[in-house]
């Protein structure tokens, strides 16, 4: 394979990442100022892409078998494209539609893009330049518009994608793999545990800084500098991962963070709302580690774990996202909330140990995906 096409693929992959995280981050940003979003609404409206994501991921392999890869990522595209402008058209029943179908469509592009990314940075880094793009620039987007044009504005970026697939050839390169086993199971308990804490900072992060009487320009901006600090990790994590010996310790140490600014914004959100902010932005490195096994999981390139893992993983992160907004509602408050989010950190390191040390073999099957592999992949139990 030449050097050219290697770079090509490389850019789609990062193009592509970029379109899985603005459509959920910018409604974040945006959601204390959606005047047909409040209570349940607003609830739903931070779980709802959770479970969509959720039952998109299931349905990707039954959808690649009927039409193959690369019509697979257009159909997600189109989808995509007209569910983001859509949603703003609308009261709060096209906005829940709306951002449920442009779930659906993202849940497709993430569930394909760790299997053609096999392991590379640009897949990982391409998700948290969305993310921080949809946090910072949708709250500039409100003030200087609506509410409504800076969420429909991520209609474009998804546009852009479409066109820049439709000439690609369907043709990846696959990075060394890196050894070991891990348990699909426990997997699949780890990447639900970090979603829900991912979505949750995503989703709430500025309503809980705003609540404690921070001001909505430096809420805002602090859920664009915890997108911005997950940048570096989502870049740096998918080389920890192939290289790092000691998984578990890895797993601890992405965890970390989070439970010193989930912490923070428990005791004193107003005291330090940037070093909260901070601190889950670098716990999103986490999220690249869960990414990054699914890629290097086993020696085929099925679809079947990736659909499994982040499938059922973000229907318990729905879950547990919903649940949270319900202890809020319910309360009043944000202490029974994240003291819930600190039980799930805990959740999450105890199931990343499992998902990395139980070891079983898994027999290899065909590779639906054009890529050309460079090393042997660790496998994985179910």
């Amino acid at each position: 394979m030449s050097r050219a096409t290697t770079t090509v693929s490389t850019l789609v992959i990062f193009v592509l990442a970029l379109n899985l995280r603005p459509a959920v981050t910018s409604l974040g940003a945006a959601l204390p100022d959606i005047s047909i979003a409040g209570g349940l609404v607003a609830a739903l409206l931070v779980a709802l892409p959770l479970w969509a994501i959720g039952l998109g991921g299931w349905a990707t392999p039954w959808l690649c078998g009927r039409v193959g890869t690369h019509r697979t990522v257009t159909v997600a595209l189109i989808g995509l494209v007209l569910s983001l402008a859509g949603r703003v058209l609308g009261g709060s029943a096209e906005l829940l539609i709306g951002t449920a179908l442009a779930c659906l469509s993202i849940a497709v592009l993430g569930t394909m893009l760790p299997l053609l990314a096999q392991g590379s940075a640009a897949f990982t880094f391409g998700l948290g330049v969305g993310s921080t793009a949809g946090a910072l620039v949708t709250p500039t987007a409100v003030m200087s518009s609506s509410w409504r044009v800076a969420l429909g504005v991520w209609a474009t970026a998804a546009l852009v994608a479409h066109q820049m697939w439709r000439r690609t050839p369907g043709e990846f390169v696959s990075p060394r793999s890196a050894p070991g086993t891990v348990s699909a199971s426990a997997l699949t308990i780890h990447f639900g545990l970090i979603s829900t804490v991912t979505f949750l900072v995503m989703g709430w992060l500025p309503g809980i800084l705003r609540d404690a009487g921070v001001s909505p320009t430096t809420a805002g901006a602090c859920l664009a500098l915890s997108m911005a600090m997950g940048l570096p990790m989502m870049w740096l994590v998918p080389g920890w991962t192939r290289r790092w010996r000691n998984q578990t310790l890895l797993i601890v140490v992405l965890a970390t963070p989070n439970v010193i600014g989930v912490t923070g914004l428990l005791l004193a959100p107003a005291a330090a709302p940037w070093l909260w902010a901070a601190a889950t932005g670098t716990g999103m490195g986490a999220l690249a580690f869960a990414l990054t096994t699914i890629s290097l999981r086993s020696k085929d390139s099925s679809v079947a774990l990736s659909a499994v893992v982040q499938g059922v993983g973000y229907v318990i992160a729905g879950f547990g996202v919903l649940v949270c907004g319900w202890l809020h509602t319910g309360t009043g408050t944000w202490q029974t909330p994240l003291m819930l989010v600190l039980a799930v950190l805990l959740g999450q390191m105890v199931s990343g140990h499992i998902a990395v040390t139980r070891r079983a073999p898994t027999p290899a099957t065909t590779s639906p995906f054009p890529v050309r592999p460079q090393g042997d992949a660790p496998e994985v139990a179910a």
